[in-house]
């Protein structure tokens, strides 16, 4: 089969997913499949800037190790993993074009500016979320080189001539990005492209069999958050709002599913607020262990500063779950309020435990959160990103054109 597009991503697709990213990249493996080549950074034993074949679910793919980075669990590098990609990818980029393919999938800044001096036939870029990634960054310096950077990213979209822009947010997020691009950003070829859940693995179980193959007790109100642990996930609203909480008569317990730099911060401040009993982390575990809690749970929350179009929710709501959510991009999409969540538009703790609370009284959140969730199956993402982008449609596929691996 000839390679229609290589797909440049800043994750390892064949690794265990721990966020959104590394959960698409995974989807359009399993979508694609061999029609794509791919090229990113690995953990694992391969060669270094050298094509092989990879096995993934029984097909080989053309695969492309640009670099290898090994992350330990809670601890942030001293070097930026961004920037690192960046390296790896500028380094890479002559060995990658002698495969030929000359359609361009990437969803990362870092792998733009590594890949926009190079000429591409098509080009498509996803935004996996639309809010300055340096104005968010975990690392504060680098906080005060957002604007360059957002800057420096338009420019080069530009300079690539990228065909195709989806957006992985909710429309006025999208719309606020274009303002911020003045004029870069033609609003008519950025598409709205949801994150995708797959619906066969994240699906509804009997609450008492999940709390049962956890070990969780049943007689505890449990509230799960998913999700690497830094400041944008603003994990310490929901210790905050625990304190509100635990003034009723009801015995509640957080699980916060995850893992990440902030994990001693987390128990600091649980401490003080003296909750530390009803707080649970679990590090960074499996999707099967991520399915349990999720359906374990009484009510699940989202706390962010930020997101894109939260993958957490979508597998909340996949689970059949009610959600509390601050009012971050996608929430109002997929929170009904009143009839399977609420979204809390203030950061305030008070009334954050008060939607919790009435939240939890929800009749009929299941039914409405699973009808929400098969909108955004992975089911669909063959046909609408071939509809959007030629390169990945049927049509470019058995009209036989020009293979583009030479």
């Amino acid at each position: 089969m000839s390679i229609d597009a290589l797909f440049c991503v800043c994750v390892d697709p064949w690794g265990e997913p721990q966020g959104g990213q590394s959960t698409f990249a995974k989807q359009m493996l399993r979508a694609f499949g061999d029609r794509l080549a791919v090229a990113s950074i690995s953990a694992d034993s391969i060669p270094l800037r050298k094509w092989c074949d990879r096995q993934f679910e029984g097909k080989d793919i053309k695969f492309f190790n640009m670099g290898r980075i090994v992350q330990k669990e809670g601890q942030k590098p001293i070097i930026p993993v961004r920037y690192t990609v960046y390296k790896y990818a500028k380094l890479s980029m002559p060995q990658i074009r002698n495969l030929g393919v000359k359609n361009l999938f990437i969803e990362s800044p870092e792998l733009l500016f590594a890949t926009a001096n190079y000429k591409w036939q098509s080009v498509c870029y996803r935004f996996a979320g639309v809010s300055n990634p340096v104005a968010n960054s975990r690392y504060r310096w680098a906080r005060w080189f957002a604007d360059l950077f957002e800057k420096k990213m338009f420019y080069n979209f530009k300079k690539i001539n990228v065909s195709v822009l989806l957006a992985s947010a909710d429309l006025r997020a999208i719309d606020e990005m274009v303002m911020r691009s003045k004029g870069v950003l033609d609003r008519r070829s950025l598409h709205h492209f949801p994150t995708r859940v797959d619906t066969d693995k994240f699906k509804p179980i009997p609450k008492n069999e999940a709390r049962a193959m956890l070990h969780l007790e049943n007689d505890k109100i449990l509230i799960v958050s998913c999700g690497r642990l830094n400041w944008v996930k603003g994990w310490d609203l929901i210790l905050d709002s625990m304190v509100f909480l635990q003034k009723s008569s009801k015995d509640f317990q957080v699980i916060f599913v995850g893992d990440g730099e902030d994990r001693s911060k987390l128990f600091q401040k649980a401490k003080e607020l003296k909750i530390e009993k009803n707080i649970f982390l679990t590090g960074f575990i499996p999707n099967s262990e991520v399915q349990s809690y999720l359906n374990a749970a009484d009510l699940c929350v989202v706390t962010s500063h930020n997101e894109g179009w939260s993958l957490a929710m979508l597998e909340m709501l996949a689970c059949g779950k009610a959600i509390v959510s601050t009012d971050v991009s996608g929430a109002n999409d997929m929170i009904r309020s009143g009839h399977n969540g609420f979204v809390v538009k203030e950061r305030n703790p008070n009334l954050f435990a008060d939607a919790i609370s009435k939240a939890l009284e929800l009749k009929n959140a299941r039914k409405v959160s699973l009808e929400i969730a098969a909108r955004y199956s992975t089911k669909t993402i063959v046909s609408d990103l071939g509809l959007l982008w030629q390169p990945l449609s049927k049509k470019y596929k058995d009209n036989n054109y020009e293979s583009l691996a030479q």
